[in-house]
Protein backbone atom coordinates (compact mmCIF):
# COMPACT_ATOMS: atom_id res chain seq x y z
CA UNK A 1 0.00 0.00 0.00
CA UNK A 2 1.24 3.37 -0.71
CA UNK A 3 1.97 6.11 2.00
CA UNK A 4 -1.23 7.79 0.61
CA UNK A 5 -3.30 4.97 1.74
CA UNK A 6 -1.73 3.67 5.24
CA UNK A 7 -1.46 7.33 6.76
CA UNK A 8 -5.07 6.15 7.23
CA UNK A 9 -3.82 3.72 9.33
CA UNK A 10 -3.45 6.69 12.15
CA UNK A 11 -7.29 7.80 11.65
CA UNK A 12 -10.24 6.82 14.32
CA UNK A 13 -13.55 7.78 13.48
CA UNK A 14 -16.72 8.68 15.33
CA UNK A 15 -19.76 8.54 13.69
CA UNK A 16 -23.61 8.79 14.28
CA UNK A 17 -26.55 5.83 14.66
CA UNK A 18 -26.72 2.78 14.90
CA UNK A 19 -24.80 1.51 12.08
CA UNK A 20 -21.41 2.39 10.82
CA UNK A 21 -22.01 4.65 7.31
CA UNK A 22 -21.37 3.34 4.16
CA UNK A 23 -18.01 6.25 3.09
CA UNK A 24 -16.84 5.12 6.49
CA UNK A 25 -16.90 1.53 5.56
CA UNK A 26 -15.61 2.06 2.10
CA UNK A 27 -12.89 3.92 3.89
CA UNK A 28 -11.95 1.26 6.17
CA UNK A 29 -12.28 -1.31 2.84
CA UNK A 30 -9.80 1.06 1.15
CA UNK A 31 -7.62 1.50 4.35
CA UNK A 32 -8.41 5.06 5.18
CA UNK A 33 -9.53 4.42 8.43
CA UNK A 34 -7.55 2.71 11.29
CA UNK A 35 -10.14 2.56 14.04
CA UNK A 36 -13.66 3.70 15.26
CA UNK A 37 -15.13 4.86 18.42
CA UNK A 38 -18.56 4.57 20.05
CA UNK A 39 -20.73 6.83 22.02
CA UNK A 40 -23.97 5.94 23.50
CA UNK A 41 -25.28 9.34 22.89
CA UNK A 42 -24.24 9.11 19.36
CA UNK A 43 -26.78 6.18 19.18
CA UNK A 44 -24.14 3.49 18.27
CA UNK A 45 -24.93 1.62 21.28
CA UNK A 46 -28.72 0.52 21.31
CA UNK A 47 -27.81 -3.28 22.21
CA UNK A 48 -25.59 -6.35 22.14
CA UNK A 49 -27.25 -7.41 18.74
CA UNK A 50 -27.04 -4.42 17.70
CA UNK A 51 -23.54 -3.26 18.27
CA UNK A 52 -22.18 -7.01 17.17
CA UNK A 53 -24.03 -6.76 14.02
CA UNK A 54 -22.85 -3.15 13.50
CA UNK A 55 -19.28 -4.29 13.84
CA UNK A 56 -19.53 -7.27 11.69
CA UNK A 57 -20.08 -5.24 8.98
CA UNK A 58 -16.60 -3.22 9.69
CA UNK A 59 -14.70 -6.23 9.78
CA UNK A 60 -16.19 -7.09 6.47
CA UNK A 61 -15.08 -4.49 4.97
CA UNK A 62 -12.05 -4.18 6.14
CA UNK A 63 -11.96 -8.11 5.53
CA UNK A 64 -13.09 -7.02 1.72
CA UNK A 65 -9.22 -4.83 1.24
CA UNK A 66 -7.64 -7.54 2.20
CA UNK A 67 -6.91 -5.93 5.92
CA UNK A 68 -7.61 -7.25 9.66
CA UNK A 69 -10.18 -5.79 11.45
CA UNK A 70 -9.79 -1.97 12.33
CA UNK A 71 -9.40 -1.86 16.57
CA UNK A 72 -12.57 -0.31 18.26
CA UNK A 73 -12.59 1.92 21.25
CA UNK A 74 -14.81 3.19 24.09
CA UNK A 75 -14.61 4.66 27.42
CA UNK A 76 -16.06 2.30 29.82
CA UNK A 77 -14.52 4.08 33.01
CA UNK A 78 -17.42 3.37 34.88
CA UNK A 79 -19.53 5.74 37.21
CA UNK A 80 -20.49 8.66 35.07
CA UNK A 81 -18.81 7.63 32.24
CA UNK A 82 -20.10 4.57 30.73
CA UNK A 83 -20.59 3.90 27.22
CA UNK A 84 -22.11 0.66 27.03
CA UNK A 85 -25.26 0.33 29.68
CA UNK A 86 -26.64 -3.11 28.28
CA UNK A 87 -23.76 -5.07 30.70
CA UNK A 88 -22.02 -4.92 33.66
CA UNK A 89 -22.27 -1.43 35.01
CA UNK A 90 -19.05 -0.40 37.47
CA UNK A 91 -18.76 2.38 39.78
CA UNK A 92 -16.68 4.95 39.26
CA UNK A 93 -13.09 4.79 40.27
CA UNK A 94 -13.24 6.87 43.06
CA UNK A 95 -15.18 4.63 44.49
CA UNK A 96 -13.06 1.45 44.02
CA UNK A 97 -10.56 3.52 45.68
CA UNK A 98 -12.73 3.96 48.74
CA UNK A 99 -12.60 0.22 48.95
CA UNK A 100 -9.36 0.58 49.96
CA UNK A 101 -8.39 -2.80 47.57
CA UNK A 102 -6.69 -2.22 44.24
CA UNK A 103 -7.33 -6.04 43.43
CA UNK A 104 -10.90 -4.86 42.78
CA UNK A 105 -9.87 -2.28 40.18
CA UNK A 106 -8.09 -5.57 38.54
CA UNK A 107 -10.77 -7.62 39.14
CA UNK A 108 -13.52 -5.01 37.87
CA UNK A 109 -10.96 -4.02 34.54
CA UNK A 110 -11.15 -7.99 33.72
CA UNK A 111 -14.68 -8.00 34.00
CA UNK A 112 -15.18 -4.97 31.50
CA UNK A 113 -12.68 -6.34 29.25
CA UNK A 114 -14.58 -9.72 29.15
CA UNK A 115 -17.89 -7.53 28.70
CA UNK A 116 -16.08 -5.47 25.69
CA UNK A 117 -14.66 -8.76 23.81
CA UNK A 118 -17.79 -10.51 23.79
CA UNK A 119 -19.20 -7.32 21.13
CA UNK A 120 -15.89 -7.09 19.65
CA UNK A 121 -14.31 -4.00 21.67
CA UNK A 122 -10.61 -4.75 22.34
CA UNK A 123 -9.80 -0.82 22.90
CA UNK A 124 -11.11 0.62 26.50
CA UNK A 125 -10.00 4.29 26.92
CA UNK A 126 -9.20 3.95 30.51
CA UNK A 127 -8.18 4.82 32.89
CA UNK A 128 -8.05 7.87 34.32
CA UNK A 129 -4.87 8.21 35.64
CA UNK A 130 -5.68 11.68 36.77
CA UNK A 131 -4.36 12.55 40.49
CA UNK A 132 -7.95 14.91 41.30
CA UNK A 133 -6.11 17.46 43.60
CA UNK A 134 -7.93 20.61 42.67
CA UNK A 135 -11.49 19.72 44.13
CA UNK A 136 -13.40 22.19 41.80
CA UNK A 137 -12.08 19.87 38.92
CA UNK A 138 -15.12 19.78 36.53
CA UNK A 139 -14.35 16.89 34.47
CA UNK A 140 -12.25 14.61 36.58
CA UNK A 141 -13.33 14.36 40.23
CA UNK A 142 -14.42 10.65 40.59
CA UNK A 143 -13.26 9.59 37.07
CA UNK A 144 -9.92 9.58 39.48
CA UNK A 145 -9.09 6.69 42.03
CA UNK A 146 -8.16 9.48 44.57
CA UNK A 147 -6.07 12.79 45.25
CA UNK A 148 -2.92 10.84 46.24
CA UNK A 149 -0.29 9.86 43.59
CA UNK A 150 0.84 6.75 45.15
CA UNK A 151 -2.12 5.10 45.89
CA UNK A 152 -3.75 6.45 42.39
CA UNK A 153 -0.72 4.48 41.33
CA UNK A 154 -1.62 1.23 42.78
CA UNK A 155 -4.90 1.29 41.42
CA UNK A 156 -3.86 2.24 38.06
CA UNK A 157 -1.47 -0.29 37.70
CA UNK A 158 -3.87 -2.45 38.75
CA UNK A 159 -6.70 -2.04 36.61
CA UNK A 160 -3.85 -1.81 33.48
CA UNK A 161 -3.11 -5.57 34.76
CA UNK A 162 -6.55 -6.62 34.48
CA UNK A 163 -7.73 -5.29 31.38
CA UNK A 164 -4.94 -6.21 29.42
CA UNK A 165 -4.76 -9.77 30.75
CA UNK A 166 -8.27 -10.46 29.50
CA UNK A 167 -6.79 -9.01 25.72
CA UNK A 168 -8.37 -5.58 25.89
CA UNK A 169 -5.90 -2.55 25.27
CA UNK A 170 -5.29 0.58 28.06
CA UNK A 171 -4.93 4.04 27.23
CA UNK A 172 -3.94 5.28 30.47
CA UNK A 173 -5.66 9.12 30.23
CA UNK A 174 -4.70 12.33 30.59
CA UNK A 175 -0.90 12.38 30.01
CA UNK A 176 0.39 14.04 31.99
CA UNK A 177 -2.27 14.84 33.76
CA UNK A 178 -5.36 16.81 34.53
CA UNK A 179 -6.31 16.68 37.38
CA UNK A 180 -4.73 19.91 39.01
CA UNK A 181 -6.92 21.41 36.40
CA UNK A 182 -10.12 23.88 37.49
CA UNK A 183 -11.24 23.66 33.49
CA UNK A 184 -12.91 21.15 31.65
CA UNK A 185 -10.93 21.02 28.05
CA UNK A 186 -13.90 20.13 26.24
CA UNK A 187 -15.14 23.65 26.64
CA UNK A 188 -11.86 25.93 26.95
CA UNK A 189 -7.54 26.16 26.79
CA UNK A 190 -6.58 24.58 29.71
CA UNK A 191 -3.32 25.19 31.50
CA UNK A 192 -1.65 23.47 34.89
CA UNK A 193 0.79 25.19 36.35
CA UNK A 194 2.75 23.08 38.81
CA UNK A 195 6.50 23.28 38.12
CA UNK A 196 8.98 20.47 37.24
CA UNK A 197 9.34 18.85 39.93
CA UNK A 198 6.10 18.86 41.62
CA UNK A 199 4.64 16.71 37.92
CA UNK A 200 7.38 14.33 38.76
CA UNK A 201 6.71 13.66 42.12
CA UNK A 202 2.27 13.64 41.33
CA UNK A 203 0.99 13.52 38.51
CA UNK A 204 3.51 11.12 36.49
CA UNK A 205 3.59 8.59 39.40
CA UNK A 206 0.40 6.98 38.34
CA UNK A 207 1.51 6.89 34.60
CA UNK A 208 4.92 5.45 35.22
CA UNK A 209 3.20 2.45 37.20
CA UNK A 210 0.60 2.02 34.28
CA UNK A 211 3.34 1.54 31.82
CA UNK A 212 5.01 -0.58 33.93
CA UNK A 213 2.09 -2.83 34.22
CA UNK A 214 2.09 -3.08 30.65
CA UNK A 215 -0.26 -0.65 29.25
CA UNK A 216 -0.37 -0.87 25.15
CA UNK A 217 -1.78 2.88 24.30
CA UNK A 218 -1.42 6.39 26.21
CA UNK A 219 -3.94 9.54 25.78
CA UNK A 220 -3.02 12.68 25.36
CA UNK A 221 -4.11 15.44 27.22
CA UNK A 222 -5.47 19.14 25.51
CA UNK A 223 -3.35 21.25 28.46
CA UNK A 224 -0.20 23.38 28.49
CA UNK A 225 2.01 22.40 31.31
CA UNK A 226 4.63 25.53 31.00
CA UNK A 227 7.27 23.87 33.38
CA UNK A 228 7.41 21.08 30.32
CA UNK A 229 6.71 23.24 27.42
CA UNK A 230 5.88 26.78 27.66
CA UNK A 231 4.23 27.19 23.73
CA UNK A 232 2.67 23.56 23.20
CA UNK A 233 -0.31 21.58 24.81
CA UNK A 234 0.44 17.84 25.44
CA UNK A 235 -1.16 16.85 22.30
CA UNK A 236 1.24 19.29 19.87
CA UNK A 237 4.34 19.23 22.40
CA UNK A 238 7.08 17.11 20.69
CA UNK A 239 9.07 18.28 24.22
CA UNK A 240 6.12 16.36 26.32
CA UNK A 241 5.37 13.57 23.74
CA UNK A 242 9.04 12.43 22.59
CA UNK A 243 11.32 13.61 25.64
CA UNK A 244 9.52 12.75 28.19
CA UNK A 245 6.58 10.72 27.32
CA UNK A 246 9.17 8.44 24.94
CA UNK A 247 13.10 9.05 26.10
CA UNK A 248 12.57 10.14 29.79
CA UNK A 249 9.51 7.60 30.27
CA UNK A 250 10.10 4.69 28.27
CA UNK A 251 6.94 4.17 27.02
CA UNK A 252 7.27 2.20 23.85
CA UNK A 253 3.20 1.20 22.69
CA UNK A 254 0.27 4.25 20.45
CA UNK A 255 0.80 7.19 21.80
CA UNK A 256 -3.82 8.76 20.68
CA UNK A 257 -5.11 11.79 20.93
CA UNK A 258 -8.14 12.71 22.86
CA UNK A 259 -10.84 13.77 20.99
CA UNK A 260 -9.32 15.97 18.34
CA UNK A 261 -13.41 18.35 18.67
CA UNK A 262 -12.78 19.04 21.72
CA UNK A 263 -11.91 23.11 22.09
CA UNK A 264 -8.69 22.57 24.82
CA UNK A 265 -7.56 21.66 20.60
CA UNK A 266 -9.98 23.57 18.32
CA UNK A 267 -8.90 26.93 19.87
CA UNK A 268 -4.89 26.74 19.47
CA UNK A 269 -4.85 24.89 15.98
CA UNK A 270 -7.03 24.99 12.48
CA UNK A 271 -8.62 21.35 11.42
CA UNK A 272 -7.03 20.92 8.56
CA UNK A 273 -3.54 21.43 10.39
CA UNK A 274 -4.12 19.85 14.08
CA UNK A 275 -3.85 15.92 12.49
CA UNK A 276 -0.39 16.74 11.43
CA UNK A 277 1.00 18.61 14.18
CA UNK A 278 0.19 15.93 16.74
CA UNK A 279 1.55 13.54 14.33
CA UNK A 280 4.53 15.58 14.69
CA UNK A 281 5.10 16.39 18.20
CA UNK A 282 4.89 12.13 18.81
CA UNK A 283 1.29 11.22 18.66
CA UNK A 284 0.42 8.08 16.71
CA UNK A 285 -3.35 7.41 16.25
CA UNK A 286 -6.03 11.16 15.79
CA UNK A 287 -9.34 10.81 17.37
CA UNK A 288 -11.21 12.47 14.51
CA UNK A 289 -14.85 12.22 16.52
CA UNK A 290 -16.83 14.32 13.86
CA UNK A 291 -17.55 15.41 9.89
CA UNK A 292 -17.22 12.85 7.72
CA UNK A 293 -15.35 14.97 5.34
CA UNK A 294 -12.90 15.74 8.17
CA UNK A 295 -12.00 12.09 8.38
CA UNK A 296 -11.83 11.05 4.74
CA UNK A 297 -9.62 14.18 4.45
CA UNK A 298 -7.26 13.29 7.56
CA UNK A 299 -4.80 10.25 5.62
CA UNK A 300 -3.91 13.17 2.84
CA UNK A 301 -3.46 16.00 5.58
CA UNK A 302 -1.26 13.55 7.13
CA UNK A 303 0.97 12.93 3.81
CA UNK A 304 1.07 16.23 3.24
CA UNK A 305 2.28 17.57 6.65
CA UNK A 306 4.36 14.65 8.04
CA UNK A 307 7.85 14.15 7.37
CA UNK A 308 7.94 10.36 6.20
CA UNK A 309 10.37 8.85 8.81
CA UNK A 310 7.73 10.21 11.08
CA UNK A 311 4.56 8.87 9.41
CA UNK A 312 6.73 5.33 8.95
CA UNK A 313 7.11 4.71 12.85
CA UNK A 314 3.49 6.49 13.37
CA UNK A 315 2.46 3.58 10.86
CA UNK A 316 4.64 1.00 12.48
CA UNK A 317 2.94 1.56 15.86
CA UNK A 318 -0.46 1.27 14.76
CA UNK A 319 -0.18 -1.25 12.40
CA UNK A 320 1.39 -3.67 15.27
CA UNK A 321 -1.65 -2.17 17.73
CA UNK A 322 -3.86 -3.43 15.16
CA UNK A 323 -2.62 -6.91 14.64
CA UNK A 324 -3.21 -7.11 18.71
CA UNK A 325 -6.50 -5.41 18.88
CA UNK A 326 -8.37 -5.63 15.66
CA UNK A 327 -10.72 -8.44 16.53
CA UNK A 328 -13.16 -10.45 15.06
CA UNK A 329 -16.84 -10.21 16.52
CA UNK A 330 -17.83 -13.31 18.63
CA UNK A 331 -21.03 -15.18 18.11
CA UNK A 332 -21.57 -17.02 21.60
CA UNK A 333 -23.31 -15.30 23.99
CA UNK A 334 -22.08 -13.75 27.59
CA UNK A 335 -23.17 -13.98 30.92
CA UNK A 336 -22.70 -10.53 32.43
CA UNK A 337 -24.06 -12.06 36.39
CA UNK A 338 -20.34 -12.51 37.19
CA UNK A 339 -19.04 -8.99 36.55
CA UNK A 340 -23.15 -7.37 38.30
CA UNK A 341 -22.47 -9.20 41.11
CA UNK A 342 -18.69 -7.97 41.39
CA UNK A 343 -19.73 -4.23 40.80
CA UNK A 344 -22.34 -4.92 43.74
CA UNK A 345 -19.62 -5.84 46.23
CA UNK A 346 -17.01 -3.20 45.28
CA UNK A 347 -20.30 -0.56 45.77
CA UNK A 348 -20.96 -1.79 48.98
CA UNK A 349 -17.18 -1.75 49.90
CA UNK A 350 -17.04 1.63 48.87
CA UNK A 351 -19.50 3.80 50.59
CA UNK A 352 -18.00 5.97 52.81
CA UNK A 353 -19.19 8.05 56.49
CA UNK A 354 -17.66 11.35 57.31
CA UNK A 355 -18.87 13.84 59.51
CA UNK A 356 -20.65 13.07 62.60
CA UNK A 357 -22.17 10.03 64.09
CA UNK A 358 -25.40 8.53 62.09
CA UNK A 359 -28.79 8.44 63.76
CA UNK A 360 -30.14 5.16 64.10
CA UNK A 361 -31.53 3.92 60.89
CA UNK A 362 -33.96 0.87 59.55
CA UNK A 363 -36.70 2.73 60.57
CA UNK A 364 -39.20 5.46 58.53
CA UNK A 365 -36.92 8.08 56.40
CA UNK A 366 -37.82 11.31 54.23
CA UNK A 367 -35.38 11.52 50.90
CA UNK A 368 -35.12 14.40 48.56
CA UNK A 369 -32.82 13.33 45.95
CA UNK A 370 -31.75 16.20 43.50
CA UNK A 371 -31.67 15.15 40.16
CA UNK A 372 -28.27 14.87 38.27
CA UNK A 373 -26.73 17.35 35.12
CA UNK A 374 -24.69 16.65 33.04
CA UNK A 375 -21.56 18.58 34.33
CA UNK A 376 -19.52 17.82 31.28
CA UNK A 377 -19.65 16.05 28.12
CA UNK A 378 -17.78 13.23 29.06
CA UNK A 379 -20.86 12.51 30.82
CA UNK A 380 -23.65 10.13 29.84
CA UNK A 381 -26.78 10.13 32.16
CA UNK A 382 -29.60 8.14 32.35
CA UNK A 383 -32.32 8.51 34.65
CA UNK A 384 -31.35 7.82 38.40
CA UNK A 385 -34.32 8.34 40.31
CA UNK A 386 -36.72 6.12 39.72
CA UNK A 387 -34.17 3.58 40.40
CA UNK A 388 -32.96 4.64 43.47
CA UNK A 389 -36.45 4.95 44.74
CA UNK A 390 -37.22 1.78 43.78
CA UNK A 391 -34.38 0.49 45.88
CA UNK A 392 -35.55 1.99 48.62
CA UNK A 393 -39.03 1.09 48.17
CA UNK A 394 -38.21 -2.28 48.24
CA UNK A 395 -35.99 -1.93 51.34
CA UNK A 396 -38.38 -0.13 53.26
CA UNK A 397 -42.26 0.07 51.74
CA UNK A 398 -44.30 2.14 53.62
CA UNK A 399 -41.49 3.44 55.98
CA UNK A 400 -40.14 5.65 53.29
CA UNK A 401 -41.22 9.42 52.39
CA UNK A 402 -39.59 10.16 48.42
CA UNK A 403 -39.50 13.47 46.27
CA UNK A 404 -36.93 14.72 43.76
CA UNK A 405 -38.57 18.56 44.76
CA UNK A 406 -36.14 20.28 46.33
CA UNK A 407 -38.65 20.37 49.45
CA UNK A 408 -38.13 18.11 52.49
CA UNK A 409 -41.47 15.47 52.01
CA UNK A 410 -43.78 14.55 54.82
CA UNK A 411 -43.75 12.17 57.45
CA UNK A 412 -41.68 11.11 60.19
CA UNK A 413 -37.79 10.02 60.38
CA UNK A 414 -34.01 11.49 59.43
CA UNK A 415 -34.21 13.75 56.65
CA UNK A 416 -31.90 12.39 53.78
CA UNK A 417 -30.88 15.11 51.28
CA UNK A 418 -29.23 13.54 48.13
CA UNK A 419 -26.80 15.91 45.92
CA UNK A 420 -25.43 15.40 43.06
CA UNK A 421 -22.18 17.49 42.55
CA UNK A 422 -23.79 20.75 44.00
CA UNK A 423 -20.30 21.79 44.98
CA UNK A 424 -20.19 22.72 41.32
CA UNK A 425 -23.59 24.54 41.70
CA UNK A 426 -24.60 27.09 43.96
CA UNK A 427 -28.30 26.97 43.76
CA UNK A 428 -28.38 22.91 44.24
CA UNK A 429 -25.63 23.87 47.09
CA UNK A 430 -28.02 26.70 48.86
CA UNK A 431 -30.85 24.40 48.89
CA UNK A 432 -29.71 21.69 50.65
CA UNK A 433 -27.67 23.82 53.17
CA UNK A 434 -31.27 24.99 54.36
CA UNK A 435 -33.03 21.58 54.54
CA UNK A 436 -30.80 20.30 56.26
CA UNK A 437 -30.82 23.13 58.39
CA UNK A 438 -32.35 21.47 61.08
CA UNK A 439 -30.19 18.42 61.06
CA UNK A 440 -30.53 15.19 59.24
CA UNK A 441 -28.14 13.30 56.43
CA UNK A 442 -26.40 14.58 53.31
CA UNK A 443 -26.10 11.63 50.47
CA UNK A 444 -23.20 12.98 48.01
CA UNK A 445 -24.08 10.89 44.97
CA UNK A 446 -21.94 11.85 42.71
CA UNK A 447 -18.77 14.82 43.83
CA UNK A 448 -17.60 13.88 47.39
CA UNK A 449 -16.69 17.08 47.87
CA UNK A 450 -20.48 17.92 48.59
CA UNK A 451 -19.70 16.90 52.03
CA UNK A 452 -17.79 19.80 52.62
CA UNK A 453 -20.71 22.18 52.10
CA UNK A 454 -22.99 21.19 55.22
CA UNK A 455 -20.42 20.18 57.90
CA UNK A 456 -22.21 19.51 60.99
CA UNK A 457 -24.33 16.73 59.68
CA UNK A 458 -23.36 12.89 58.87
CA UNK A 459 -22.95 12.45 55.40
CA UNK A 460 -22.73 9.12 52.78
CA UNK A 461 -20.24 9.07 49.66
CA UNK A 462 -21.09 6.78 47.19
CA UNK A 463 -19.26 8.67 44.58
CA UNK A 464 -21.43 8.09 41.43
CA UNK A 465 -24.67 7.24 40.62
CA UNK A 466 -24.84 4.34 39.03
CA UNK A 467 -27.32 1.37 39.97
CA UNK A 468 -25.05 -0.55 41.70
CA UNK A 469 -23.99 2.59 43.88
CA UNK A 470 -27.57 3.32 44.85
CA UNK A 471 -28.47 -0.26 45.42
CA UNK A 472 -25.71 -0.14 48.30
CA UNK A 473 -26.74 3.30 49.37
CA UNK A 474 -29.82 1.80 49.90
CA UNK A 475 -28.80 -1.13 51.81
CA UNK A 476 -27.08 1.68 54.35
CA UNK A 477 -29.96 3.83 54.82
CA UNK A 478 -32.01 0.94 55.36
CA UNK A 479 -30.12 -0.11 58.05
CA UNK A 480 -28.95 -3.78 56.01
CA UNK A 481 -25.15 -2.31 55.59
CA UNK A 482 -23.08 -0.27 57.28
CA UNK A 483 -20.83 1.89 55.31
CA UNK A 484 -17.15 0.76 55.52
CA UNK A 485 -15.30 3.16 52.71
CA UNK A 486 -12.24 5.40 53.53
CA UNK A 487 -12.43 8.81 51.58
CA UNK A 488 -9.44 8.85 49.26
CA UNK A 489 -9.32 12.32 48.98
CA UNK A 490 -9.02 15.75 51.03
CA UNK A 491 -12.38 17.32 51.91
CA UNK A 492 -11.29 20.52 52.97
Amino acid sequence: MSARLTSGALVWAGFDGPAVPGPLLDAIERGRIGGLLLFAYRGNIRSRDQVRGMLREAVAAASRGGLPPVPVGVDQEGGSVIRIGYGAIFPSAMAIGATGDPSYAERGARAVALGLRADGIAVNHAPVCDVNVEPRNPVIGTRAFGDDAAAAARYCAAWVTGSEGAGVATSPKHFPGHGAAAQDTHHTTVDVAADRALLGSRELVPFRAAFAAGASAVMSAHIRYPALDGDNIATLSPRILGDLLRRELGFSGLAITDSLDMSGLTQVETPERVASRAVNAGIDAVMVTTGIEKQLAAPEHLVLGVPPARLREAIVRATAFRARFGIEVPDAPFDDGPGRALALEIAARSITHVGPALPALGGAIRVVMFQPEQRSPVEELAPRELHFEAALRERLGSKLSFTVDPTAPPGDGPLVVCTSSASFDPEQAKRARALLAGGGILCALRSPYDAALVPNVPALLTYGDVPASLQALADVLAGQARPGGTLPVRLG
